[in-house]
C-alpha cells in the first residue's frame, strides 16, 4: 500500500511539474537585416532601427560578433560596387555589339571577371552576416533540462 501511495504521489508530480523547464533560458531579441537599394535595413523584432543600435544590440551579447557582422558587411559593400563597375563594362561592350559595332574582347571578357568577383564578395560578405545572427542566437547558451510526459511515457531532455 505504502508502495502504491509512492508511486501515485510520484505520477502526479511529473505530471504537475513535468511541462516545466528546471533552468530558465534568457528569452533574446530577435535580430534581422534585409537588403535595400542602396543599403541594408536593421530590424530588432519587428522594429526598423539604426545600425547604431543594431550594433550595440549586438556588441552587449558578445563584442566579436558587432565586428564579425561589421566585416561581412564591409565586404559585401565592396563585392557589390566591384561588381557594379564590373557589369557596367561587360554591359557596355554587349550594347556595343548589339548596337552592330565591333566589341572589344579584353573589355567583355574582364567585365564579366570584375563582375564574377564582386558577386562572390557580395554573398560571401552575406552569408558570413548571417552566420553572426546565427551565432548571435547561440553564444551562451544555457544547459536546460526539461521532464516532460507523452502517450508513450516519461522523458528526460537535455538541450545544450
Amino acid at each position: 500500500m505504502q508502495t502504491l501511495f509512492k508511486q501515485a504521489v510520484f505520477i502526479i508530480a511529473v505530471f504537475l511539474v513535468a511541462p516545466f523547464p528546471v533552468t530558465a533560458q534568457e528569452q533574446l531579441e530577435d535580430l534581422s537585416f534585409k537588403s535595400g537599394t542602396w543599403t541594408y535595413n536593421y530590424f530588432v523584432g519587428d522594429q526598423q532601427v539604426s545600425y547604431s543600435v543594431f550594433r550595440e544590440k549586438l556588441n552587449n551579447r558578445n563584442e566579436g560578433l558587432a565586428n564579425m557582422f561589421n566585416v561581412g558587411k564591409n565586404m559585401s559593400i565592396t563585392g557589390a560596387i566591384i561588381g557594379g563597375i564590373g557589369s557596367f563594362c561587360l554591359g557596355y561592350d554587349i550594347g556595343t555589339r548589339l548596337a552592330g559595332g565591333k566589341g572589344n574582347v579584353a573589355l567583355l571578357a574582364g567585365g564579366g571577371t570584375v563582375m564574377g568577383v564582386g558577386l562572390i564578395l557580395y554573398y560571401v560578405g552575406e552569408g558570413k552576416m548571417k552566420k553572426t545572427l546565427t551565432l548571435y542566437k547561440n553564444v551562451d547558451k544555457n544547459a536546460s533540462l526539461t521532464v516532460d510526459h507523452s502517450f508513450s511515457g516519461l522523458g528526460i531532455s537535455l538541450n545544450f
